[in-house]
């Protein structure tokens, strides 16, 4: 009975091996499924804001991907396998994609901040254009500045 058990475990562990995933005679580079990887990110926070509008441009953002790359979904889905059964390949994968990500979302954000800075520099201008109006209307109303008429004393006819 020790003997069968003994034997038994040993199957199991040696059947719960994983044997290596073998590469897809067309997979597709590391680099290149980073960057099929980020557009297929960019495509689903594109769905999330406004789906209508990337409808209206893109019918079907999968296949717009795969004919960007020369890629079919079949080759992205056996490499994407091979890569997630390879997971340091996989997570150095990922970890380029999060640094792409990252700069991007830098570089996005200087933009809209110096978009911000420039709307807020034309507010001030349209804002100083009135208040110089404003002043100026002031000033011509004002007492201080207004011209007296003249003031002529009718029994001698001069000016005083």
């Amino acid at each position: 009975m020790k003997i069968v058990c003994f034997v038994l475990s040993v199957f199991l562990l040696i059947s719960c091996q994983r044997d290596k995933y073998k590469a897809p005679e067309n997979l597709i580079s590391e680099e290149q499924m980073v960057d099929v990887l980020y557009e297929h990110m960019l495509m689903n926070a594109a769905k999330g804001i406004n789906k209508k509008v990337l409808e209206q441009h893109i019918q079907d953002p999968a296949q717009y991907i795969f004919d960007k790359f020369n890629i079919d979904s079949l080759q992205f889905a056996q490499s994407n396998t091979y890569y997630a059964n390879n997971n340091e390949v996989y997570a150095s994968i990922y970890e380029r994609l999060k640094q792409k990500l990252e700069s991007d979302k830098k570089a996005m954000e200087l933009l809209v901040e110096a978009e911000k800075k420039k709307n807020d520099s034309i507010k001030k201008s349209k804002r100083k254009e009135k208040d110089t109006i404003f002043e100026f209307n002031r000033k011509e109303k004002s007492l201080k500045n207004r011209r007296l008429p003249e003031i002529r004393d009718t029994l001698q006819k001069r000016n005083l």
